[in-house]
This record gives C-alpha cells, sequence and structure tokens, in this order.
C-alpha cells in the first residue's frame, strides 16, 4: 500500500470517528425512573435505545440516565418478572418515568398433576416439572437419561451403555419395596408405556409427583410416585420442524491390560507366591528374545479385535402442527439409528405420532391419538455384548485371537470373543407397538366438564437367536502354517421367541369448578378399569441345515423344546379429588382412590387410599406487603396421604397369580411308565392365599419462596415415607421343595430431604439462568421379621439401608509373617501382604481370636446419598450455551471377579489390569493393593470392605453450544428460524473410584458394557 492510499484510509476513518464522537457528545440526554405498580423503585432494569446498542441500567434508586444517538426514539425496558414496556421519547423530552407491570404468567402457569391441571402457585403437593427443551437438549438414546439430575429427588442411575439397553433405572424419594417393584408409573399422555418409547422431540413438560396429595388418585399405581409426559399437540396455522443430529460415542472409561510378556511375568510371581512352579519361564524368554509375531507368540491386543463397530448414531424428527379453530393436529415421525462398540450390535427405532383435536361443537370437542413405534435391537448371537467385553477385557494377551491372514485362534477353551461378535451369529429381537386413544370431553354448562377416554397399548416382541459357529484354528509350528482345527460350538441353534401384550383402560370422568366470591371450588370424581394380557411362545431347535437358513424348518427336531403361556390381570378403581383455596392464598386438597386388584383374592381385593394436602400462601397477607418487593411469593405446604403397591416381582418377573399354586410343564418333569415317557407336571412354587396390600404413608412439608420479581426461586421439602406390609419372598427351608410364597411382612423407611434453587435474568440482550437441585434420602429396614437375609455381597438388616454391603472389615495388609502368626486365624496360607481382616465378634458375641462369619459386618451401601446438579444457561443475540453438571455426594460401590482379582474369570483364565501393578512385595511394602496370588487362594477376595470404594462423582453431564441465524438470514431463506449446535454427554467425571470403572455402574464384578461419551453435531429448523 504506497503513502497516498495510507493516509486517505486515515483519513477516512478520522472523519468516521469524528462523526461517531460528535453524535455522542451532542445527543440526546434522557433521564428517568422506573418503578412497579405500588412506586417502588426497580434496581436493574435494562433500558435501551431501540434499535441501537445504546443502553443502561437503573440504579439501586431506580433511576438511569442515558446519551441517546437519536434526538428522538424509543426506549425498551425489560426487567426479569416484569412485562417489558416501549416509551417514546423526543428532543423535548428531559425525563421518561415508567411504570412495569408484574408479570403475571408465572402465577397463571398451569401445571399438569393427576387426571387434570392446576396453577403452579395453588399447588399443595410435591411436583417437579421438566420443560421438554431440556429433554431435548440432551441428546440421548433413552429418554430416561434426559431426565438424569433435572428434578431433585429423582434418582436416575445407568447400568450400560449399550445400543437397545442404556436406559435409565428410575426411582423416586429412594427405594420403595423389596418385592413389589420400584419402578415409578410413567403415563405419556396418560397411557401407560416406557419413557423411552418416546422421541424427547415430542416432549411438551414432564411432571414428576413425589408424594401421595400428587399422586393418590393413582392409588396402588403411585407407589413409587408417577412421572406424567405430556406431548405436543398442533396449534392454529401451520409450523414445520426438522431436528436432526450425528453423534459419536466413546467409553466413558476402560481398565487397560498389561502386555503379553508382562502377563507372563506377573502370572510367575502370582504362581510362586501361591507355592507353585513358575509357568513362562522359557516363554518369557523367547519372547524377550524375539518377540510377538502373532503366530508362535502373540501379543493380541484384544480391544482392537473386539471394539470394531464405529459407535455411530444419528436422529432425524420431522414434525407438522397445524390447525384452525375446528382442528388441530401434531403429526411427528422419528427415526433413531444407534451402533454400538462391537460388531453386530445396533439399535433403530422408527416411532410416528399423531395427536388430533377436534372442537365438535361450542360444547362438545374430541380427541384421537395413534402412536406406531417400531424397534430393532441386534446383538451378537453367542454371546453378550457386556459378555463380550467382559472375555476383551479379562483374556490375557498371550493367547491367539485372529491370526494375520484373518483366521480365528482358539481363545480361551475355544470362547473368541472378537469372533462371537463378528462370526457367532445373531440375537435379533424386533418390537413393534401401536397405541391408540380416544376421548370425549363434554361441557353441558359453566364450570362443569364430562370426560370419556379409553386407550389401547398394544406391542409384540419377536426375538430370534441364531448361534453361529465359527472356525478356529491353530498354527503348526513346524510347517509353518494354520490347521482347522473344529468348529466352535459344536452345533449351532435356534431359538425363535415371541411375546405378545395388550393393555385395556377405560375412564370416566367429571369435573365441577365453581367460584363463590373468594372461594374457589373443584370437584373432580372418576372411574377407571384396566385389564392386562400377555402371553408366549418360545421355540428352540440345534443342528440347522445350513447358517444361510437360520430358520426351525432347518433345525433338528431331536433335541426340540417348546414352551408357551398366558397371564392376564385386572383393576377397578374409582378416585376424586377436591380443592378448595379462599382467595388463592388458603388452599386446601383432598384425594382419594379405592382400588381392587385380581392378584389378590376377593376378600382383599379392596383398599382406599387417601390423601390431604394444605397451604398457605404468605405472600398473599397483608403483614407480608413491606416485604414483598424482595419476596415477592412464599408459600408453606404440607401433605400426608397413604399409597398402595401390589406389583408382585418373582426372580424378576412379573407375578400375575401369587395367591395361587401354579403347575408348570417340562421335559424337566416327564416321567416314564408304562414303558412311555408321559407328560409331566410339577408344583413348583409355594402359594399364600391371604396376601394383601403393601401400603406406604407418605408425610411431605414444603416451602416455596420468589424473590426479586421471580428471578430467584427456591423450593424445599422435607419428607418421610414409611412403607408397611411389605410383600416379600421369604426363605423357606429346602426340604419344603418348593420356592418362597409371598407374605406380608416387614416395614422399611424413607427419610429426606431436597432442595431446588433457579436464578434468570436479563441484561440488555445477555439472558442466563443457574438451577441447582440437592437432595438426599437415607433408606432403613426397621422391622424383617428378626432374621437377616444374605445374598451374595448384600444382606438385608434390620437397622440398615437395603441391600447393604456385608462382608470382613479390612485393617491394611500384612507386613511379616511375624503380624500373620499373631493376628487371628484365617486360612492356613495367609502370608505377609494379605489383607488382614478385623475380629470383631464370634459365637459369643465377643471376639474369639479367629475370623469367621460371625466377623462380617455391615461395610457399605450402594443408593446414591446427596445427588446434585448444576444448570448453567446463557443466551446472547444469536448464540446460546448450556452447561449442566450432575453428581452424587456418598455412595458405596462393590468391585470383585475380574474387576478387582489379578489373573480371575468364573469362564477363562484372566489377566491383570495396569491399575493393579502395585501389589504387596518385600520391595514394595507400602503397596495400595495385596500380593499376587493363583486363583486357588481366595484370601483377598472374599467380600470385604478393602473392596468397596468411595464411588461419589462429579460429571459434565451436558454441554450444548448454539447459533441461531439472524432473522433477517433466515426470512430469506423462507424458514422461521435455524438453529446449529454442537453437544457432548459426559465429558469428564471427577472421582475417586477404581481406575477404569466408572462409579455410576454398580457391582459391575468386570461384566458391564461401558456407558459412553458423546460428541454430538446436530440442526434445528422451523418453516
Amino acid at each position: 500500500m504506497n503513502k497516498s492510499c495510507t493516509r486517505s484510509w486515515l483519513s477516512g476513518w478520522l472523519v468516521v470517528l469524528l462523526v461517531m464522537t460528535c453524535s455522542f457528545s451532542f445527543g440526546q440526554v434522557i433521564r428517568g425512573k422506573v418503578t412497579d405498580a405500588k412506586g417502588s423503585p426497580l434496581p436493574g432494569v435494562s433500558v435501551l435505545v431501540k434499535g441501537t446498542v445504546v443502553g443502561t441500567t437503573t440504579t439501586a434508586a431506580g433511576t438511569y440516565e442515558l446519551r441517546s444517538p437519536r434526538a428522538e426514539g424509543v426506549l425498551l425496558f425489560s426487567f426479569t418478572g416484569m412485562v417489558s414496556k416501549e416509551a417514546p421519547f423526543s428532543a423535548a423530552m428531559t425525563e421518561v418515568n415508567v411504570v412495569l407491570d408484574e408479570d403475571t404468567k408465572n402465577l397463571k402457569e398451569l401445571v399438569v398433576i393427576g387426571y387434570g391441571t392446576q396453577k403452579k402457585v395453588n399447588l399443595t403437593g410435591s411436583v417437579a416439572v421438566v420443560d421438554g427443551e431440556m429433554i431435548k437438549n440432551r441428546q440421548v438414546a433413552s429418554t430416561s437419561l434426559a431426565l438424569q439430575g433435572a428434578a431433585p429427588g429423582v434418582t436416575i442411575t445407568q447400568q450400560s451403555g449399550v445400543p437397545g439397553g442404556d436406559a435409565g433405572t428410575i426411582r423416586i424419594r429412594g427405594i420403595g419395596s423389596i418385592n413389589a417393584g420400584q419402578n415409578p408409573l410413567v403415563l405419556i399422555d396418560n397411557v401407560e408405556m416406557s419413557l423411552d418409547a418416546i422421541d424427547p422431540n415430542n416432549v411438551e413438560t414432564i411432571s414428576v409427583l413425589k408424594d401421595a396429595a400428587a399422586a393418590a388418585v393413582y392409588g396402588s399405581r403411585a407407589a413409587n410416585g408417577v412421572i406424567l409426559v405430556t406431548t405436543k399437540r398442533g396449534q392454529s396455522g401451520v409450523k414445520v420442524s426438522y431436528n436432526a443430529y450425528l453423534t459419536g460415542q466413546t467409553p466413558t472409561d476402560l481398565p487397560q491390560k498389561v502386555s503379553a510378556l508382562d502377563h507372563m511375568k506377573f502370572w510367575d510371581i502370582a504362581q510362586v507366591n501361591s507355592g507353585l512352579p513358575a509357568a513362562y519361564t522359557q516363554q518369557i524368554a523367547d519372547y524377550e528374545a524375539k518377540g510377538a509375531d502373532n503366530f508362535a507368540r502373540f501379543n493380541t491386543d484384544w480391544k482392537k479385535l473386539v471394539l470394531t463397530n464405529n459407535g455411530m448414531m444419528q436422529n432425524h424428527n420431522l414434525s407438522v402442527s397445524a390447525g384452525t379453530d375446528i382442528i388441530k393436529v401434531f403429526a411427528s415421525g422419528s427415526f433413531l439409528n444407534q451402533n454400538g462398540l462391537t460388531a453386530n450390535t445396533n439399535y433403530k427405532r422408527t416411532d410416528f405420532r399423531f395427536n388430533t383435536d377436534v372442537a365438535l361443537s361450542k360444547k362438545l370437542s374430541a380427541s384421537m391419538d395413534l402412536v406406531l413405534n417400531k424397534s430393532n435391537r441386534l446383538w451378537p448371537g453367542q454371546n453378550t455384548p457386556d459378555g463380550i467385553i467382559l472375555a476383551m477385557l479379562g483374556l490375557p494377551a498371550n493367547i491367539p485371537g485372529r491370526f494375520n491372514t484373518g483366521e480365528w485362534g482358539e481363545g480361551w477353551s475355544n470362547a473368541n470373543p472378537a469372533a462371537q461378535a463378528e462370526d457367532g451369529g445373531f440375537n435379533r429381537s424386533k418390537t413393534d407397538s401401536r397405541i391408540l386413544k380416544g376421548t370425549l370431553v363434554y361441557k353441558p354448562v359453566d364450570g362443569l366438564e364430562l370426560l370419556a377416554s379409553y386407550s389401547s397399548n398394544y406391542y409384540t416382541t419377536h426375538q430370534r437367536q441364531f448361534t453361529d459357529q465359527y472356525a478356529i484354528y491353530t498354527p503348526d509350528l513346524a510347517n509353518n502354517k494354520l490347521i482347522y482345527a473344529r468348529p466352535w460350538p459344536a452345533l449351532n441353534s435356534l431359538s425363535d421367541n415371541t411375546t405378545e401384550n395388550n393393555q385395556n383402560l377405560f375412564r370416566v370422568q367429571a369435573t365441577y369448578n365453581k367460584s363463590f366470591g373468594k372461594h374457589n371450588l373443584t370437584v373432580l370424581g372418576g372411574f377407571s378399569t384396566e385389564d392386562f394380557y400377555t402371553s408366549n411362545v418360545n421355540t428352540f431347535r440345534q443342528n440347522l441345515l445350513s447358517p444361510d437358513r437360520p430358520y426351525l424348518d432347518s433345525g433338528d427336531p431331536l433335541g426340540q423344546t417348546m414352551s408357551g403361556g398366558e397371564s392376564r390381570y385386572s383393576m377397578v378403581s374409582a378416585y376424586g379429588r377436591v380443592n378448595y383455596n379462599y382467595n388463592e392464598k388458603y388452599l386446601l386438597e383432598v384425594n382419594g382412590r379405592w382400588d381392587a386388584s385380581s392378584r389378590f383374592r376377593q376378600s382383599n381385593w379392596w383398599k382406599l387410599f387417601p390423601s390431604v394436602s394444605a397451604g398457605w400462601r404468605l405472600s398473599e397477607e397483608d403483614f407480608w406487603s413491606s416485604i414483598a418487593p424482595v419476596v415477592n411469593n412464599a408459600k408453606i405446604r404440607a401433605s400426608y396421604g397413604t399409597l398402595g403397591n401390589q406389583n408382585l416381582i418373582r426372580n424378576g418377573s412379573v407375578d400375575y397369580y401369587p395367591t395361587y399354586a401354579t403347575f408348570y410343564s417340562g421335559t424337566a418333569y416327564n416321567y416314564y411308565f408304562n414303558d412311555v415317557i408321559n407328560a409331566g407336571y410339577a408344583l413348583t412354587t409355594a402359594s399364600n392365599p391371604n396376601i394383601r396390600w403393601e401400603t406406604s404413608k407418605i408425610l411431605d412439608v414444603g416451602l416455596d419462596l420468589a424473590f426479586l420479581k421471580n428471578r430467584l426461586n427456591v423450593t424445599a421439602d422435607f419428607f418421610q415415607r414409611d412403607i408397611a406390609d411389605m410383600l416379600q419372598l421369604v426363605p423357606i427351608p429346602s426340604y419344603v421343595g418348593l420356592a418362597s410364597p409371598f407374605v406380608n411382612m416387614g416395614t422399611m423407611r424413607n427419610t429426606g430431604w431436597e432442595l431446588s434453587l433457579g436464578w434468570k435474568d436479563k441484561i440488555r440482550d445477555f439472558s442466563y439462568q443457574v438451577t441447582a437441585n440437592l437432595s438426599d434420602v437415607k433408606n432403613t429396614l426397621q422391622n424383617n421379621g428378626g432374621t437377616p437375609v444374605i445374598n451374595g455381597s448384600q444382606i438385608q438388616q434390620e437397622g440398615y439401608a437395603l441391600n447393604s454391603y456385608y462382608g470382613y472389615i479390612a485393617d491394611g495388609l500384612f507386613q511379616s509373617a511375624e503380624e500373620v502368626k499373631n493376628a487371628p486365624f484365617h486360612y492356613a496360607n495367609t502370608a505377609a501382604g494379605d489383607i488382614r481382616y478385623r475380629d470383631i465378634s464370634g459365637p459369643a458375641g465377643k471376639p474369639d481370636g479367629k475370623i469367621d462369619s460371625y466377623d462380617r459386618a455391615i461395610i457399605g451401601n450402594n443408593f446414591p446419598r446427596y445427588e446434585y446438579s448444576l444448570n448453567l444457561g446463557a443466551q446472547y443475540k444469536g448464540f446460546d450455551l448450556t452447561v449442566f453438571f450432575q453428581g452424587v455426594g456418598k455412595r458405596d460401590n462393590y468391585l470383585s471377579g475380574t474387576g478387582s482379582q489379578p489373573f480371575y474369570s468364573a469362564n477363562f483364565q484372566g489377566s491383570m489390569y495396569e491399575s493393579q501393578r502395585d501389589y504387596w512385595s518385600p520391595e514394595n511394602t507400602g503397596a495400595s493393593l495385596p500380593r499376587l496370588t493363583a486363583n486357588s487362594i481366595p484370601n483377598n477376595y472374599v467380600v470385604s470392605s478393602f473392596w468397596v470404594r468411595d464411588a461419589s462423582y462429579l460429571r459434565m453431564k451436558n454441554l450444548v453450544l448454539g447459533y441461531t441465524l439472524p432473522k433477517m438470514v433466515s426470512d430469506k431463506i423462507r424458514i422461521r428460524s435455524a438453529r446449529i449446535y454442537l453437544s457432548g454427554q459426559n465429558l469428564f467425571t471427577l472421582t475417586n473410584f477404581f481406575k477404569g470403572f466408572d462409579p455410576e455402574q454398580i457391582d459391575t464384578g468386570g461384566r458391564f458394557y461401558p456407558i459412553m461419551r458423546t460428541y454430538t453435531a446436530g440442526i434445528n429448523l422451523n418453516f
């Protein structure tokens, strides 16, 4: 650039700066004051000259001053909790005073409750509301995971990241039962179905009913809380939306295994420590001299062989909302495709939803909802995905996986996880569901609403598992070639199973609303019937003619099996609710539901489940006016009620006929008589005709506060839940020859508290929100018949949390033979480097100088305590940012099996992890882990506190950065709005748990499918 051009460029900018300076120097100066309707000053109000970036905020006295670049224009006043207002100014106006009115939108906000809606400010029960936008911003395959950390008192844990099996386990305010089910009732538009069966894009709101007052109208179905999902419905006009994202998935954590050479060295150390000869002396020398060649000497990278799938996930959703004054329709179609980490691991889901509302007349309206859902889950045929990963993490690197020319090695005893995943066949599960719901609403007179509704939820699952054979090769070292050894397994096989389910629900209801001056009354009453039917057919054949024909007719009839069954249950219910409030200041609600269940005998069919709740809005009292500018809304509330439970679970399956003795057939019961094999039947389970409803009595006390014109909101609850007449399977002597019957026995208590804080504000173009949740629940088994029930590493013992860890108390490591000699006796082969256990008791109730079963104690519990979350959101012009943290403050987790013990596995010879190198030896007496031993010495791996670790964690659950195109740009391309975003899920975790293992997954024993860390790019288009 020449000098003349440079001078011209500088001169131009000087002119521009001069003009801008003059403009601001000689612009219009405007002053004023902003107050509320009562004349109180409003500090922090944003004041902006419309169409410019010039603005300011009001002082503590509500005053402001700014210099406008224009002589006349419009001032825009905005403040959280108040209605925004525009005020004109001109050269003749030097002062603009404004009064802002309170935004009553929050006061009029409706919340979905049982069989209706209610003003949020008038709620007397404990209800948490989650907005659909929050759910949509969490890009996960299962909607239940999007709810994690979103509401206090709602515990959601994920045990697997496998496609088609990565849903969260939901618990509301603790554990609600032992054998009568612990899952909440999930209703999507008042139809019972899985929360994971709905696309998050279709969710309008989610309400979580947590106490008896909120859930009582659902009676026995609500013992473990209720989750109400309301889907989107059609609006006037035409709107089209398309949402899509593409996601990459990687494990949050995996343990790292030692190399083949190190495995052999460590194994020999373990052998010698166990009094056995070293096994790999020559092989170690060969490896060190020649290295691995994947023919005679192996250093198999099992992760590389097994984790061959790309882990990609994509989701597409197209929705249309259209409507007139007479008819409104919302139609949505979604497609999800999720790949796993291993070969032949995939999940696809297609979902279509049609919600239609029709105004038949001024008094009569109808709605019709149709939902079609199809899911296809593909897993390997020979092993489950978590079983394959168990072998991947456990098998030593010195055994053959795959040869350089592509043939499969024998793995361990013919089991090769990479071959099982890739060539071991398939396990396909296809589920088709159809939900149909119709509703008629008639309003004959003002205030009265009559409703009739019918819904049918029909779904079938067809599962076909084909176990194919793969060819195993072994190296011929003498001739330097591979030899075909055998197929594995010896025979292929096919199982073909079909399950059919249908749930029908009919409901009639009347609601009457009436106001008498300041008295407001709502009365609701209804009647419902529910019928559920399930049937199944299971078939099996093996030795199929060809893997290309995986059908039953190509299998060998010899050894075939076939079974089937049918079950059903019914319920009849009557329910009612009365709401009364005086001037929306004093609030009262009475609920009740009378349920009858076919699971009980007639004498115990019926049970009434009532509740009562009350609230007092202190902020509506005259004495509150002095602090109303600071605390503008305050309400205290309390509730008490009873809920029932009858969802009996036996060995993980629903028991529909617990009061009747049922007979079972099968080849195991066939008998030989008169030279003929006859079909046999057997009574296998004892029955109890006298069982009755399990009941929960729930007390809740809550406080709702809003500060600074609803910028700060606080909700706090204390609750206590007592479960009585618990339906349990109490062990009976084995000589009876029957499985245990259900009995009503024992009591349990959950006590806890919840705190939710929310702050939102706007400063000019910058808006931000902060939401923090903290909750805790403590479980205590109060009475259980006096006899502890021990199940592996866990115990049910009075005075402690249900299913607490039960084992020996570790007291460090022995450092010398002398310490072992002077310690209480446990194992004869105990040596220096082994775990020392405390002698705390004996047959007489005091230490007896030896370690045995009397020395076991409660050593922890895995139910999460002190759950917390922090959600940070910000928007500036077109940009939006969301950062979501979630964590657990206290939790114990027990690691066992392959996860804790080097060289151990129940099905194969295990290896050792890099994190296990810090083992005890005479040269490393300060080690964190015991000495290495062979599997035949269990001293260090009995259940003990040594393997129970702190599993508390803090996790960045979700991070989203988005950008919405300016309206002028979107208008040019003829769309209402366009947004692109990047997001991540489970980006990092801070924890003190064992390295390589996710603290959220409990009691894995080394067998798990990892939780996924995801990276997503997506787009939202609105037309």
